[in-house]
């Protein structure tokens, strides 16, 4: 098999990349308009952006927590009033005000170097929302790479936190779609952790540059069975076919095949409901 039979092989087993196809725009809005009126503008969601986005600068976690507090205690909730830990009050006294209320960039990777940031100014206001609510996201319990994705992180905590921001927004949030894609793998222990990592963050760049890639989350190889899981969670399918389109992807690719003892990929659709009312996880199907 040469390099590009390989490649093709495998592209879509990467956590950023869902397909070989070639990519394109969106086909469609990835919300739920069945409930809503039509309005003038010939879209029934109100998709227009928030006036101000009412976080928190970056460095409230970036300067205060580590890549481990992000991963497994959802440090970066603390850029969002009302859903996360309080802030030290040091920090909030530390901060301009009238800069925080037109801050847009978000923490929501455990990469927090300015270019890895969510440009929160991308988004239609209801992705804009989740992305906020999915600064809480964590895993329930050790053994999440080998629970059931459903079972393994506080989803409904998530939701908590649409509908806090959704009541003080003023917001009805509407029926939406998310494409989800999860990398379970196993390393063996003497693999180069660094080396991978690299190449992770690389990959993340060029998604985060494509653009709405709304969280992606990462744990740690388990101690005892090198098993360890990913996952992100993008606006449509299409996002993630354009994020996992770029180089770095292929040499994240190439790691798969060359260094993971195993690995597997699922993809799967989060159904939020009307109003964030109930959640639902199944598998996507084209």
């Amino acid at each position: 098999m040469g390099a590009l039979d390989f490649l093709s092989s495998i592209t879509a087993q990467w956590p950023f990349s869902s397909s070989v196809e070639s990519t394109t725009e969106p086909s469609g809005c990835p919300v739920d308009h069945s409930s809503f009126a039509k309005s003038s503008s010939g879209c029934p969601v109100d998709h227009s952006k928030f006036e101000v986005t009412n976080i928190f600068p970056p460095h409230v976690v970036t300067e205060t927590s580590t890549q481990d507090d992000i991963k497994f205690r959802a440090a970066a909730s603390r850029q969002v009033p009302g859903i996360g830990e309080p802030v030290d009050p040091s920090i909030i006294d530390s901060v301009d005000l009238s800069g925080r209320l037109k801050e847009k960039l978000l923490v929501a990777s455990p990469y927090t170097d300015e270019d890895h940031l969510l440009d929160l100014d991308t988004l239609a206001r209801p992705h804009q929302l989740f992305a906020k609510a999915l600064t809480i996201m964590n895993a329930k319990t050790g053994e999440y790479a080998v629970e059931s994705y459903h079972e393994a992180f506080n989803w409904d905590e998530v939701l908590q936190a649409v509908q806090k921001l959704s009541k003080k927004e003023n917001y009805q949030f509407p029926r939406s779609e998310f494409y989800i894609i999860v990398f379970r793998s196993r390393l063996p222990f003497d693999a180069d952790r660094t080396h991978l990592g690299k190449l992770d963050k690389d990959a993340h760049l060029e998604a985060v540059e494509s653009g709405q890639l709304l969280k992606y989350w990462f744990g740690t190889p388990h101690p005892e069975t090198g098993r360890n899981l990913a996952t992100c969670v993008w606006r449509h399918r299409d996002d993630a076919k354009k994020g996992g389109a770029g180089p770095g992807h292929v040499r994240a690719m190439e790691a798969v095949r060359n260094i993971y003892l195993e690995w597997r990929v699922e993809r799967l659709k989060l159904t939020v409901e009307d109003d964030a009312s109930a959640w639902s996880i199944g598998k996507w199907v084209d």
